[in-house]
């Protein structure tokens, strides 16, 4: 199960109270789920002696589906209950904060499913997390791995199958039972990281949106299939114009958009792109990004 749940688990949490808080994006459609940054794009970097803030946005799914192999092939969908990120974060320097939208929910003794602080996300709803603080000047430079554990809740399962609905109802032979009551599917998490690095050095980007900046989050999915989505933050309504690029520098997409406050998301359909890496660039016409998008 826990490759199933990979791709739309990997949120960084180690939610402390605080007296700010940060903004969740802004896309609700049901069905649509995200991770920004991805374990692709990941954390960025940090730099002693200066400020540090990522802010992660999370969108959970409504309904998710996976696939039983043994000793049957059947699809088994579900409804998503909910998403439990744990306080509990190996890996982050002691100097860096955490906070979250929604507020994390303390301890509730005596079940151990609750007797922790914890971020509840519930299904086809928005979350995010600012992790944000001073790197000392003296702060020891190299690579942060972080260890985060997520539950995910799902419940309603059921198949078209009718082998699988054995193993769902329990019935002989199969004996799952998972009919009328949540699955718990813990998931520990290791694909994000903190890099920390010698001064000189400036962060890749800065996720505080101040008025006339914009940021490039990332591509979700990446890698992709056929299609993907190009998101980045704005703090001005303005026009910003998309290049993507293949290996040998030929232009395959060109889009000019016009942005709205906050988060943006612009639609790529790939389906004729033949598969291998591609570079990406975003400008407001003063400053440019550009990323890599990898096609499989």
């Amino acid at each position: 199960m826990k490759k199933i749940f990979l791709p739309i688990l990997m949120l960084l949490g180690a939610f402390i109270s605080q007296a700010q808080v940060c903004v969740p994006g802004t896309l609700t459609a049901p069905g649509s789920s995200y991770i920004l940054p991805d374990s692709a794009t990941n954390m960025i970097d940090a730099c002693q002696g200066q400020f540090y803030e990522q802010i992660i946005y999370l969108k959970v799914p409504k309904d998710t589906a996976f696939s039983i192999t043994t000793p049957i092939n059947a699809i088994i969908t579900a409804d998503v209950d909910s998403f439990v990120i744990s306080a509990s974060i190996t890996g982050l320097p002691n100097y860096l904060n955490v906070e979250s939208v929604p507020a994390p929910l303390s301890p509730a003794p005596p079940n151990p499913k609750t007797n922790f602080t914890r971020l509840l996300v519930k299904g086809d709803s928005l979350a995010c997390v600012r992790v944000f603080g001073n790197v000392p000047s003296n702060a020891t430079a190299g690579t942060n791995p972080l260890l985060i554990t997520i539950r995910a809740y799902l419940k309603n399962l059921a198949s078209t199958n009718p082998l699988a609905d054995g193993y769902i109802t329990g019935n002989p032979p199969f004996g799952l039972g998972l009919t009328n009551r949540k699955v718990d599917t813990p998931v520990v998490l290791n694909d994000y990281r903190i890099i920390v690095k010698t001064s000189p050095c400036s962060p890749a980007s800065a996720t505080n949106m101040q008025a006339n900046q914009f940021e490039l989050v990332g591509a979700i999915p990446n890698p992709a299939d056929n299609r993907t989505q190009i998101v980045f933050n704005s703090g001005k309504l303005d026009n910003y114009r998309l290049k993507i690029m293949n290996a040998t520098g030929e232009i395959v997409a060109e889009k000019v958009i016009k942005s709205m406050l906050g988060l943006n998301y612009i639609s790529i359909e790939a389906t004729s792109w033949p598969k291998g890496t591609y570079m990406y660039s975003l400008t407001d016409g003063k400053h440019i990004y550009s990323n890599k998008l990898q096609l499989k």
